[in-house]
């Protein structure tokens, strides 16, 4: 096998691998929104519909941060690491936040606040201890 030939196949397995990773990265909010029902008597209340507006912010800073983390992170070293996974902690409860406001205004149950910091803290520590560190993967 020529090496022009073996690179090509790397680089298109690896992009392949890349874009099928990047499959699951709804956000928690748009998973909520999702899941919602148009028979849900408070579907079509305007704060419910302006709430799914939410979701494709929160899927745009998941899919920037599963970008941009890992480089940063090899850009910066160790000394980088708790501050990068400080942020990425700080937009996962914001995500948990946004997700229960619309379950609350879409006429669910909103999760309350200890729930939220105990799912991003046990993100966090699964990313930390997998070295994956994508906060809220789960």
């Amino acid at each position: 096998m020529r090496v022009s030939t073996y690179c090509d196949w790397a680089l298109r397995a690896l992009l392949l691998s890349l874009l099928l990773s990047l499959q699951g990265c709804a956000s928690h909010t748009r998973s909520m929104a999702d899941s919602i029902k148009p028979s849900n008597e408070k579907f079509q209340d305007p704060a419910c519909q302006r709430s799914f507006l939410l979701g494709p912010l929160h899927d745009d800073i998941r899919m920037s941060r599963v970008l941009a983390t890992p480089p940063l992170l090899l850009a910066g070293g160790g000394a980088i690491l708790l501050p990068i996974l400080g942020l990425n902690m700080a937009l996962d409860a914001l995500d948990q936040v946004d997700a229960s406001y619309v379950s609350e205004v879409c006429g669910g149950f909103a999760t309350p606040p200890q729930n939220i910091l105990e799912k991003v803290l046990l993100g966090a520590g699964f990313s930390f201890f997998t070295n994956t560190f994508k906060v809220g993967t789960n």
